[in-house]
């Protein structure tokens, strides 16, 4: 009897090491969830950023190699890949408008090992569109869809797709606009130009 004693008790401590080690494991396995989330949430945030200061180099760092930039909500194409997403921007968005203002709200990111997706929701200005009279804004809401992917070790936007819900275009006072131009421009009031 004794022995039998000893075997369970042997069994229960070893039962009670592998509950252990097993919430340890799932407790890592969530904290790297955790940073994955917090590394993704911040994605979106540096791509308005790179966006509202046309910064290519800033952008392309965040895309993964075969990005998939969707704008089929506007009637074209995806645009695939690193080399056309750059041209994309550097011929089409950057130019488009004097400068933007992107706001971004309520992300939402779902791991699942080395991918992930996610959505938020956004606010964006562009003054002065081309080809719009002098003093008008483009004004744009809606949500963004991201797929996300893990290269090397650093999280990349694969796919980026807009929904717009709202947009318009309205006059604003141009001596109202205290800043626009290119790059992080922190505590200025004056445009590059003065």
């Amino acid at each position: 009897m004794t022995r039998i004693r000893t075997g369970t008790r042997g069994w229960l401590v070893a039962w009670g090491l592998l509950a252990l080690a097993s919430a340890s494991c799932a407790g890592a396995r969530a904290g790297r969830s955790t940073d994955a989330a917090a590394e993704i949430a911040r994605l979106p945030v540096a791509f308005a950023w790179a966006v509202d200061g046309k910064d290519i180099d800033a952008l392309m760092a965040l895309l993964s190699e075969d990005v998939v930039y969707d704008l089929s909500a506007y009637g074209f194409p995806p645009t695939i890949g690193q080399a056309a997403v750059r041209q994309l921007f550097l011929t089409g968005v950057f130019p488009f408008v004097r400068c933007s203002t992107m706001v971004l709200a309520n992300f939402r990111v779902e791991v699942a090992g080395e991918h992930a997706t996610g959505a938020d929701y956004f606010v964006h200005f562009g003054y002065d569109p081309r080809g719009a009279p002098p003093g008008t804004r483009s004004h744009t809401e809606g949500r963004h869809f991201y797929e996300f992917v893990r290269e090397g070790n650093a999280w990349r936007i694969a796919r980026i797709r807009g929904e717009p819900r709202f947009e318009r275009r309205e006059p604003y006072r141009p001596a109202e606009l205290r800043a626009c131009g290119t790059g992080a421009r922190t505590g200025s009031t004056t445009t590059p130009e003065g």
